[in-house]
């Protein structure tokens, strides 16, 4: 009876996340697990909502757990948070409590119970409207007939069609085929963020053996996917990918490349330069031990550091304090009263602070000699799917130099390298660059614009040298 309750909860948690109820959704996802501990959709489904939250601690302890699951490695545990706080928490950097507290209690008749059927139909991404569709997937296609998709469109639409050819008449169209056979109509890629597909076309046909990660894919109207995208892909109008649902009648995906606004593979930066085995295991475990010391460090201990202060004599003053007229006062403030530092020891100690708050693990792992510069922009160039380029081995024409503005190029750290068909190819030291490309846009002369990633440090010496002054390019 158990595993029908976690159903019902894993069911009601569903509803919750279409909703846009997150909060809800992890409940009645914790409520599941308690009732069956082996039920891999249920971590699945509150791993990722906890994801959504940037609670990544929990969400990654539950996609692991449903991966373990699934390879049959590990059995379920009725109280997945509470491992939590078994973790060494110096190898987070965020640390967050539990979901919620344990003993909650939900009254059935409080809620809304779908039947299966009813339930799949209502809130499946998948659900299909048309009896035509429905029976279009039961019935053996033919492959010169296409197979029936979904087209979800930019702004929300969704279409449902029997049978559809990618690709055809052009690359960047897909022909809606009628009763009878023939081309009803035809679609513009331009105008779709996502196909769903319940076939494989031939033009897919090697990717699926390929080992998969999964990616987070934002298109240009704000839709954010969770697929698995098979990896060096040559497609240049567009991005194949697999379900990442167990139970989907359209396994497949199709995101045409002209509305996918970023990428971003669903993996820490640590596991990918274990992978590439830039560094080994036991020093990124040191290492993040350190970086989460210094990200916790109290301002009065900077102070003291800074200050060459002797601590116990620092808080022994903050605390009298705060138990007499300086109550409410800051603890540069306090100090500065108490006659113990100056107003620039002050502020070096917040500076400092500011600045390890801000620092990314990779700046970093950088810094303390651990990595090379080049290895981490080559790992996040992985994570967020954007080309690396090596600047030293590259050489630009002063004709591509002028196709944007020195005022933009200076303002955002790019620089444009190369003319690849249509597109141009332009430099920068971010990873995720979506935030300036349409900036960037405005000023270019040429409306098709691709990144990719480059050593910070190279890039900004070349960008010194090539337009420091205006004559140069001149």
């Amino acid at each position: 009876m158990s595993k029908e309750e976690a159903v019902f909860f894993h069911r009601q948690g569903l509803k919750m996340l279409h909703g846009g109820q997150l909060n809800e959704a992890i409940e009645f996802f914790s409520k599941a697990v308690e009732l069956n501990p082996n039920f891999t959709d249920a971590y699945q489904n509150r791993g990722e909502v906890l994801k959504m939250q940037e609670r990544f601690v929990e969400a990654n302890l539950d996609l692991q757990t449903a991966k373990d699951l699934r390879a049959g490695r590990v059995k379920g545990t009725k109280s997945v948070h509470k491992q939590v706080a078994k973790l060494n928490m110096a190898e987070i950097e965020n640390i967050y409590d539990a979901v919620y507290p344990d003993g909650t209690e939900y009254e059935e008749e409080d809620t809304i119970h779908f039947k299966d059927d009813l339930f799949d139909y209502v809130f499946s991404d998948d659900t299909l409207e048309t009896d035509s569709v429905w029976s279009g997937l039961t019935q053996k296609q033919d492959k010169t007939a296409g197979v029936p998709v979904i087209l979800e469109y930019l702004g929300g639409k969704r279409e449902e069609v029997l049978s559809a050819i990618l690709f055809h008449p052009l690359a960047h169209e897909i022909s809606i085929i009628a009763e009878d056979g023939n081309v009803d109509r035809v679609v513009a890629l331009d105008c779709v963020c996502c196909i769903r597909l319940s076939g494989l076309p031939e033009e897919f046909q090697r990717f699926q053996d390929c080992i998969c990660h999964i990616e987070i894919i934002e298109t240009n109207d704000g839709n954010i996917f969770h697929e698995a995208i098979p990896p060096e892909q040559d497609l240049e109008n567009g991005l194949f990918g697999f379900s990442t649902k167990e139970q989907t009648r359209f396994k497949y995906s199709f995101f045409p490349r002209i509305n996918i606004k970023k990428r971003c593979q669903q993996r820490y930066l640590g596991d990918i330069l274990l992978e590439k085995r830039f560094i080994a295991g036991n020093v990124l475990k040191k290492a993040l031990e350190e970086f989460q010391h210094l990200k916790e460090l109290k301002l009065g201990r900077i102070i003291a550091q800074k200050a060459k202060l002797d601590y116990s004599a620092v808080e022994m003053e903050i605390q009298k304090a705060r138990e007499g007229p300086l109550k409410g006062l800051k603890i540069g403030e306090i100090l500065l009263a108490a006659g113990m530092v100056n107003e620039n020891q002050v502020l070096e100690a917040l500076n400092y602070q500011e600045s390890i708050q801000n620092k990314k693990i990779g700046q970093f792992l950088v810094e303390k000699g651990v990595l090379q510069e080049s290895e981490v922009y080559i790992s996040l160039a992985e994570k967020f799917r954007i080309p690396f380029i090596d600047l030293r081995k590259i050489k630009v024409n002063r004709k591509i130099l002028s196709l944007l503005p020195r005022d933009v190029v200076l303002k955002h750290n790019v620089m444009p390298i190369a003319l690849k068909g249509s597109a141009l190819i332009i430099a920068t030291l971010e990873p995720d660059p979506s935030a300036i490309c349409e900036d960037i846009l405005k000023y270019s002369r040429i409306p098709d614009i691709q990144f990719v990633l480059a050593q910070p440090s190279h890039l900004k010496n070349v960008i010194n040298l090539l337009y420091k002054t205006k004559e140069y390019l001149e």
